[in-house]
């Protein structure tokens, strides 16, 4: 065909509806990727966020903007589709309008992001730009066409610009609003995409409308096919979906994932900011770890919670994570040796990976031990998540929270069931009773949550966020961690609400003189309980003294009322003829005023019944500054045993709180010394647990040999990764303060249990060490004789002794021995009278 007839006239065109619909598919594409990238940034800051700006312009910029231009170029039909007349590009104005809107769109997202808050102005601004993005992209790819002169109507012109800046600031302020409250679900979202893609698509087709094409000769240099760019831009809608594949599954995971540790024992980081916000993840998630698949109870009665010693343990090992980081590599590998031993033997079929096996063989003291260490490589794994030290992870909150809690009426039937199979004689709402107080994981498998918290500087917030995390107000996220938890929001709330203000909060006395109340609830099976501040579980019910010190006159006063009750002690220091000192007479006053005010705050007949301890505990205090001392404050104490029929709540101030627990809190302040006394007891049960795994391995390996002429292969406890050791050089391992083994391996060649190997205690950690050493030289046979010369040399015996640090008493432990001594003592008497 001539085309040269047509050359400076103005071509008639159509458009194809199928390209049209197919532009806007591909424009939807890309606008929903670069949202999804965009609600996963948490800040301007870090190459976390840097990757996700950069992929979001591209997605929006090269995909939703570029990509669609040109397959709406593609639906224009010039002529009925002579082939000759058709469109054809510029290779230089086509590259240059793919670079121009990613630049222009990262400007704006940037813009965007910079700030939690989203602001009129700055929506405005953030929109114009990627409005102009649109116009500046399209009339960029207008100007390479190649064998087309073009001219506009400008009324289009303006209608298209109006379009393409309205929708986008329209989409993208709904956007940003809908992420920094934290309500931008899937469809939300699926939403403002639809709305982006309006505003390119709508801008396109307006500005199309008001486009006049007059033909002119090509040269055919430097020109692109239009089914060339059609190959490209198909190329990169199908990038763009691979995209959203890949997020939707990683999404899917996450949810599956989070779900299952909702029915699991878990360890969750707790990080607020200097606002009181929570971090979490892009998704509105805590950070965590699985600890195990759960706890396994030795009986009906052992309920994991905060009385429970395993508990107890982890929380003061959360106030030393220091002397805990250097056992990790140690635990690690001892965690593994007892996989390896396990597996190893022919009654273990199963995987090890949760220590349930061992639960079931081994003594409750072992699973005990293995359980700390458990909850000791779930906390370092949280510290590698979030990449901190493990030493800033925080401090472990005084609670277990219930997650993945079944519906009640799913409880009432599997009780049925129950009662049915066991002939069980109890009502359904005994059972559901008991499963309400904190037996029902056992039988549901409910998952447990514990916390480790903290308080994190601006400073700090900023380079959290750079790491990609986010701050939100409790308020918006709450929903999201519900649903996570498989918990009610209603439940959650408080929870976390109480979580914010321990944070960071040091809960101890202020210095000088107190009157606190000491009393004692018995409980059945579970020991006692002590009445404690709910806002400080770690102190009693207290009423300070205007005094900063106590004299000696004030102690002889205290000595006078030793073992009065309330009541005595008031009417004494009524009686104003006692004394003529005025300071004496003065402290009356004083010390009458406070009992009485705690009195009123306790609400309760029985402090009345408590007696005086006239000795005044040394309890530490609030340090100020950064000092790296330890200071007291001074305790005047009333003990007494409340009835347990009577007492089982005091008030909304004061709480009974188990026994076991608040004498453990004692040990914990700042500068505690007592931090390394309990560092020296982690090395030693560690060590020791180690002992004993070395020790049912040798009796494995000899029951093994008896059996088999083939031998087993000891276990290399140290190893952290014992693929990638060499097997040609004998290794010598160490666990920390114990020397656990020390085997020659070789390629094809096994060992038995009299192969040298080490076991012992090292003296640092207290304790006697007593070792017997025999070298044992073993020549090979010579001139052909089949006998071996051996040779044994003792080196002697030796020992070594080292001291070990003894925690003292807490102020607690000492009101416990006197409470509970006085009550046997008053036991013993009934009984001797009544005999």
């Amino acid at each position: 065909m001539d085309v040269s007839i047509y050359q400076g006239q103005l071509i008639q065109h159509s458009y194809n509806p199928g390209y049209i619909i197919l532009s806007y598919l591909v424009s939807f594409a890309g606008c929903w990727t670069a949202l999804e990238l965009l609600q996963r940034r948490t800040c301007s800051r870090g190459v976390y966020n840097w990757f996700l700006l950069i992929g979001a312009a591209t997605a929006m910029g090269a995909v939703a903007i570029w990509c669609m231009h040109y397959i709406g170029n593609r639906a224009i039909q010039m002529l009925h589709g002579e082939r000759e007349l058709q469109i054809e590009y510029s290779s230089i104005y086509t590259a240059g309008s793919f670079f121009l809107p990613i630049c222009v769109e990262g400007f704006a997202f940037y813009y965007f992001n910079q700030t939690e808050a989203v602001s009129v102005l700055g929506t405005i601004l953030g929109g114009l730009m990627a409005g102009l993005a649109v116009c500046g992209m399209h009339y960029t790819g207008q100007v390479g066409i190649a064998n087309y002169s073009i001219s506009y109507s400008w009324k289009h012109i303006v209608g298209s610009a109006i379009i393409a800046v309205a929708a986008n600031t329209a989409a993208l302020g709904i956007f940003f609003y809908f992420t920094m409250t934290w309500t931008n679900g899937l469809f939300k979202r699926i939403g403002c995409a639809l709305l982006l893609a309006v505003s390119v698509s709508g801008m396109h087709w307006v500005a199309t409308r008001g486009t006049f094409y007059r033909f002119a000769a090509n040269s055919g240099k430097n020109s692109l096919s239009r089914e060339g760019v059609v190959i490209i831009v198909l190329c990169l809608g199908i990038g763009c979906c691979i995209t959203l594949l890949f997020l939707a599954v990683i999404g899917n995971r996450s949810k599956k994932k989070y779900a299952d540790r909702a029915q699991q024992v878990v360890l969750a980081s707790a990080t607020f900011d200097h606002e009181g916000r929570l971090m979490v993840t892009p998704e509105g998630l805590l950070p965590c770890r699985k600890i195990t698949n759960s706890y396994i109870e030795r009986s009906f009665d052992e309920v994991f919670d905060v009385a429970h010693p395993v508990f107890c343990w982890v929380f003061r090992a959360s106030h030393c994570w220091q002397g805990v980081a250097e056992l990790m590599p140690g635990i690690r590998a001892h965690l593994r040796a007892i996989s390896f031993v396990k597996a190893s033997r022919p009654e273990s079929k199963s995987t090890f990976s949760d220590m349930k096996s061992f639960a079931t063989a081994e003594s409750s003291e072992d699973y005990s031990s293995l359980f700390k260490e458990l909850f000791c490589v779930a906390a370092q794994d949280l510290a590698t998540l979030i990449q901190e030290p493990l030493e800033n992870m925080g401090v472990l909150f005084e609670g277990i929270m219930n997650t993945g809690t079944v519906h009640k009426a799913a409880r009432k039937y599997l009780f049925h069931k129950l009662t049915t199979q066991n002939n069980l004689n109890d009502s359904l709402e005994d059972h559901i009773e008991a499963a309400e107080k904190g037996r029902a994981n056992i039988i549901f498998g409910r998952g447990q949550l514990l916390f480790v918290v903290r308080r994190v500087s601006r400073a700090d917030s900023i380079n959290i966020q750079a790491m990609g995390y986010r701050f939100a107000s409790i308020a918006n996220v709450i929903e999201t961690l519900a649903r996570s938890m498989q918990v009610t929001k209603e439940e959650l709330l408080p929870y976390i609400e109480n979580l914010q203000k321990h944070a960071g909060n040091e809960r101890v006395l202020d210095p000088g003189v107190h009157v606190a109340c000491f009393a004692l609830r018995p409980t059945f099976q579970r020991g006692f309980e002590v009445a404690v501040r709910r806002d400080a579980r770690n102190l009693l019910p207290t009423c300070q003294l205007p005094n900063s010190r106590l004299e000696r006159s004030h102690i002889d006063i205290l000595n006078h009322m030793d073992n009065w009750t309330i009541a005595m002690c008031c009417d004494w220091l009524r009686d104003k003829s006692l004394s003529s000192d005025e300071e004496e007479l003065q402290f009356h006053c004083q010390l009458l005023e406070c009992i009485t005010k705690l009195a009123k705050q306790i609400e309760k007949p029985f402090f009345h019944e408590a007696r005086l301890v006239a000795q005044p505990f040394k309890v530490p205090c609030r340090v100020s500054g950064t000092s790296l001392d330890v200071s007291y404050a001074l305790v005047i104490a009333f003990r007494t045993i409340v009835d347990t029929h009577l007492y089982t709540t005091i008030n909304e101030s004061f709480m009974f709180a188990p026994s076991s627990f608040f004498l453990c809190q004692q040990h914990v302040y700042r500068n505690s010394p007592d931090h390394a006394a309990f560092a020296r007891r982690i090395h030693r049960e560690l060590a020791a647990l180690a002992q004993n795994i070395d020790r049912r391995d040798e009796q494995s390996v000899k029951s093994s040999s008896r059996k088999s002429s083939q031998c087993v292969p000891l276990v290399h406890l140290g190893s952290v990764h014992p693929r990638n050791e060499s097997l040609s050089a004998p290794k010598k391992v160490y666990f920390p303060g114990r020397q656990l083994l020390s085997i020659a391996r070789s390629q094809g060649k096994c060992m038995d249990r009299r192969d040298s190997m080490t076991v012992g205690l090292n003296s640092a950690f207290g304790g006697i060490h007593v070792s017997n050493e025999i070298r044992i030289d073993v020549s090979d046979a010579r001139n052909g004789e089949n006998s071996l010369e051996i040779e044994m040399t003792s080196l002697g015996v030796h020992s070594e002794a080292g001291v070990a640090v003894v925690e003292p008493e807490t102020f607690a432990d000492q009101l416990m021995a006197l409470t509970t001594a006085e009550k046997r003592h008053a036991r013993s008497e009934i009984d001797v009278r009544q005999d």
